[in-house]
């Protein structure tokens, strides 16, 4: 039982640090895309370095949920709730593994991000967030 209760813990705190580094990244891009202006070098490495922790984040997210499904249910078969879940998760990881790789190619260039790319990565990350969130809601009601 301590085990599941680690597993836990580490598994909501990883969930809360994603999404702040998650809302902070975006709310860095978007007021510099407001102001019409390229983030300066240091706000680059801020926001590389808040994607690499979210990208970890996730990971922990990833290897807990995985360890704790196992550990309560003793399998995946969970419904369609559940898979839903995986995907919107599946996605998330993707488009934040996405976003480290773009955001340390513009640094290496010493070019801003593609602004279309950091107008995109919000609307997708939002939507596989609401496919994890109807997932997991429907997984632990019925």
């Amino acid at each position: 039982m301590s085990l599941i209760i680690a597993l836990k813990f580490f598994h909501y705190l990883s969930l809360f640090l994603a999404g702040g580094l998650g809302v902070a990244n975006a709310l860095l891009a978007k007021a510099h895309q407001k102001a019409g202006m390229p983030p300066a070098p240091h706000v680059q490495k801020t926001m590389m370095t808040l994607a690499r922790l979210g990208l970890v984040a996730l990971i922990i997210l990833w290897v807990t949920g995985v360890i704790l499904t196992n550990q309560l249910y003793g399998s995946f078969n969970l419904g369609w709730a559940f898979h839903l879940k995986l995907l919107g998760a599946t996605v998330l990881l993707l488009v934040v593994a996405f976003l480290n790789v773009h955001l340390a190619d513009s640094a290496k260039k010493g070019t801003p991000p593609n602004p279309k790319i950091m107008n995109a990565i919000p609307y997708i990350a939002r939507t596989s967030l609401a496919a994890v969130l109807i997932g997991i809601a429907v997984v632990t009601t019925t």
